[in-house]
């Protein structure tokens, strides 16, 4: 197998079409054709197959490309790492989070980043946690950024707890339930979350019923954030949201902070690497950014905020 192959049969995966690939690469038509068809022979196995949609790998060719994309992608690192040791500043930077983690310093941590590495090609990709393990095992992402409200165990690749960062329930300023002070008062409300998992509704009912009270019967999952806003803004709703991001972002002017005598559990930030893999300097360099953002919250004392290592 030779590396132009794979990287053919890379880029016919992620755009659907021949011409796609050539595009993406740069050459000629038939010459991706001739290195799929080379590596169809050497493999002893048709690749790609036709369908009303495009060109689509077969169950062969899906097995290879898994593999394809982290020899392609680690080649392009060790590349990369040779062009930073001669003083040259391009690459890319690949960073998957979970929704909530986007608002825990990583937009500030990207604006000193942008002025240290202002060529390197940056792409942030939402997933649920099971996408950003996936993506980090077959190296797709160079980092990912989860939040959770405890430990997310032993998963795969390298993990570092960050910082934690303070949550509180809100709903809309000039809604019904923007006085409330007790569980009893929010029974009827409509409860919105966007975890994926039942974790939160289960810790709302327990909520309730750890009170004496009978959970409120609405609980609507959304794991779109923007979606989430738009229900949060149009309805009597409750969800949690992180402190910093109510009381920095201009969206928050919309929401007040539930005084009540419970609170969402503090989330984690935690940095997830892929397993056994030397990260790039670009990628380096974010962490450091993420750190130095979430130093700055801790003196400021921005929710809570709590720095650590490991």
């Amino acid at each position: 197998m030779k590396i132009h192959q794979l990287r053919a049969l890379v880029e016919i995966a992620a755009t659907g079409s021949i011409n796609g690939a050539a595009r993406r690469l740069h050459v000629t038509q038939p010459a991706i054709t001739k290195a799929v068809r080379d590596l169809e022979d050497e493999c002893g196995v048709r690749l790609f197959e036709r369908n009303p949609w495009g060109v689509v790998p077969t169950a062969e060719g899906a097995a290879l490309l898994q593999r394809a994309r982290t020899v392609v992608r680690e080649l392009e690192r060790a590349e990369e790492d040779l062009a930073h040791l001669k003083g040259q500043r391009t690459g890319k930077l690949v960073i998957g989070v979970t929704p909530i983690a986007g608002t825990a310093g990583l937009a500030e941590a990207f604006v000193d980043f942008r002025r240290h590495w202002p060529q390197v090609s940056v792409e942030f990709r939402e997933l649920g946690f099971n996408q950003l393990r996936e993506s980090l095992s077959n190296r797709t992402l160079d980092l990912a950024f989860a939040a959770f409200p405890g430990n997310p165990g032993d998963e795969s690749g390298t993990i570092r707890r960050l910082f934690a960062f303070e949550s509180v329930f809100v709903t809309r300023a000039n809604g019904a339930f923007a006085q409330a002070t007790s569980l009893a008062q929010l029974q009827d409300a409509e409860w919105i979350h966007t975890d994926a998992t039942d974790s939160y509704p289960a810790n709302i009912r327990a909520m309730f019923e750890h009170a004496g009270l009978a959970p409120p019967q609405r609980i609507t999952r959304c794991t779109s954030y923007g979606l989430l806003y738009g229900l949060a803004l149009n309805n009597d709703a409750v969800f949690a949201w992180t402190r910093h991001t109510l009381e920095a972002a201009e969206l928050g002017r919309a929401f007040v902070e539930l005084n009540l005598p419970v609170h969402p559990p503090a989330l984690q930030l935690y940095l997830f690497a892929p397993p056994e893999a030397q990260i790039t300097r670009p990628a380096e360099y974010f962490v450091d950014c993420i750190l130095a953002v979430a130093a700055e919250r801790a003196r400021k004392g921005h929710g809570g905020t709590a720095l650590t290592g490991g």
